[in-house]
């Protein structure tokens, strides 16, 4: 039997490293919360199961439309948009990058926003935000439109990814994180296998009720979003113990003794996600998040690595389209990486989880990429559409495919207090690196883009070179892969360790 009646309380403890307002001196104020509770292994598993298939897809079901309403720029390129609203690369570029600003200013505020009020609060009401904006593309009539909906799209999208992903942490462990956090950024795989269908349905649509086929695309899937939106607010707990209410009643999806197993063995397993529970993000969380050093490695790689994703979104269904095959079979032909990516995206993050093993397993997912990358770039001219286009779905199954990985290291690394102002900034290198990766792509390049190719090959290797050096350091400095729970443990917060 797994208890945690016998490790104490965490008031008997403290840390100097959290200071004044962040110390395990203070009681654990944590609906479910349950320091005398006593659960066999059996319990974990039911508790757990719930939470995978309760919590998590609605979740990905969310991002997706979230990844939708990014990408669905590239699907509609390959209908007449260009052509009805007097656009080029240039201004697709301008607008993405756009797009890409307007992430960006608000991924910080957001997610301390969303830390404050509760990401089940306030993600919901943004996406039923960025939903309106989505199908408003329909009224486009020239570039400036283009370029005001993609700011706007943008910048509502600021903060889901993060805030989610604390949301989720209050769920699992830290050893479990980065299987969960693969099957949540796996919506970016499962809105590309599901986008190339879709937007083949939605584009056939064209001239029905006087409207493109794009324009359809756009008006669809924003008011799906717009949906969802309102659903999602509605039904994601505020934790596992505390339900959401609707005019006084509520419906919660565990039960009370399943919430007090979820809430308290997270809490022990890391302590720090207790300490500011429902508090804000201050300044001071800011300066000490952004003065610790273990944040720039994943950072530089992040940015790095990512510097493929937003051309290859973009311009993937043209660049198939250029190889002889039509517009419709190019969407669905889209699809197909999309589905790659996300087997190999959640096998290397449950190998990785498995084994306790983190830099190697991000070090691999960035240098797959890397290499579809050089496949394309460097097939000879002559060669067959079917030998390029197997460098395309390489490319797009090894893109991305760390992210979750690298998220859930960064994640275990930070004490609670600097994960919200940690996993922002990591969003934002993310975004970051669409700004020259939306320069990369040029029209005298096309179809093959070969130069754009080979920079983002260069700089995802590169990727891998610093997070191999930073898992160096850590070895060296840091206890290795392993994160502040396992200081937690060595320093005599919880005595003696137990398998929860």
């Amino acid at each position: 039997m797994d208890t945690i009646a016998e490790k104490g309380s965490p008031s008997r403890h403290g840390t100097e490293e959290l200071k004044d307002e962040t110390t395990l001196d203070e009681n654990i104020e944590v609906p479910g919360y349950d320091a005398g509770l006593h659960f066999e292994p059996e319990e974990v598993r039911r508790a757990l199961m719930k939470v995978d298939f309760l919590i998590l897809p609605p979740i990905v079901l969310c991002f997706c439309f979230l990844q939708f309403d990014r990408v669905n720029i590239g699907n509609a390129l390959t209908d007449s948009l260009r052509k009805d609203i007097n656009i080029g690369n240039t201004q697709v570029n301008l607008a993405q990058t756009l797009f890409t600003v307007g992430f960006i200013i608000t991924e910080l505020p957001f997610n301390m926003i969303s830390k404050y009020i509760g990401p089940e609060r306030f993600l919901p009401m943004t996406m039923f935000l960025w939903g309106i904006v989505t199908w408003s593309q329909v009224f486009m009539r020239n570039a400036k439109g283009l370029y005001a909906t993609r700011f706007f799209i943008g910048a509502l999208e600021g903060g889901y990814i993060p805030g989610f992903a604390l949301y989720i942490s209050k769920f699992y462990t830290n050893q479990e994180l980065a299987f969960r956090y693969a099957i949540f950024w796996s919506a970016n795989s499962f809105a590309g296998a599901l986008g190339g269908p879709l937007s083949i349905g939605l584009l056939s649509l064209g001239g029905r009720g006087g409207l493109r086929g794009w324009q359809w695309l756009f008006l669809i899937e924003g008011v799906l979003t717009c949906f969802l939106g309102i659903v999602a607010y509605l039904y994601f707990p505020h934790n596992a113990a505390r339900p959401k209410s609707l005019f006084g009643k509520s419906f919660s999806l565990f039960t009370p003794r399943e919430a007090s197993i979820l809430v308290t063995r997270v809490i022990y397993n890391d302590p720090t996600k207790a300490l500011r529970y429902g508090k804000p993000v201050l300044p001071s969380h800011i300066l000490d998040t952004f003065s610790d050093w273990r944040l720039y490695g994943h950072l530089v790689a992040a940015l790095l690595s990512m510097v493929m994703i937003s051309p290859m979104n973009t311009y993937a269904p043209s660049i198939i389209k250029s190889l002889g095959f039509t517009s419709l079979q190019a969407n669905g032909l889209n699809s197909v990486g999309s589905i790659g990516a996300l087997i190999w995206s959640v096998a290397l993050a449950f190998s990785s989880d498995k084994l306790q093993e983190r830099g190697f397993h991000i070090a691999v997912g960035y240098l797959w990429g890397a290499i579809g990358l050089l496949w394309l770039a460097l097939a000879p001219e002559n060669v067959g559409k079917w030998i390029l286009y197997g460098g395309v779905v390489w490319t797009q199954t090894g893109m991305g495919s760390a992210q979750a990985i690298s998220a859930a290291w960064i994640n275990s690394k930070m004490q609670d207090y600097k994960r919200p102002v940690a996993l922002a900034a990591y969003v934002m290198c993310i975004q970051l690196a669409n700004f020259p990766g939306n320069q990369l792509f040029r029209t005298q390049d096309a179809p093959r883009y070969k130069y754009g190719l080979i920079v983002a090959a260069a700089c995802a290797i590169a990727a891998a070179v610093v997070i191999l050096v930073w898992k160096l350091l850590y070895r060296l400095f840091d206890g290795g892969d392993a994160g502040v729970e396992a200081k937690n443990r060595s320093s005599g917060y919880w005595g003696a360790d137990i398998d929860i």
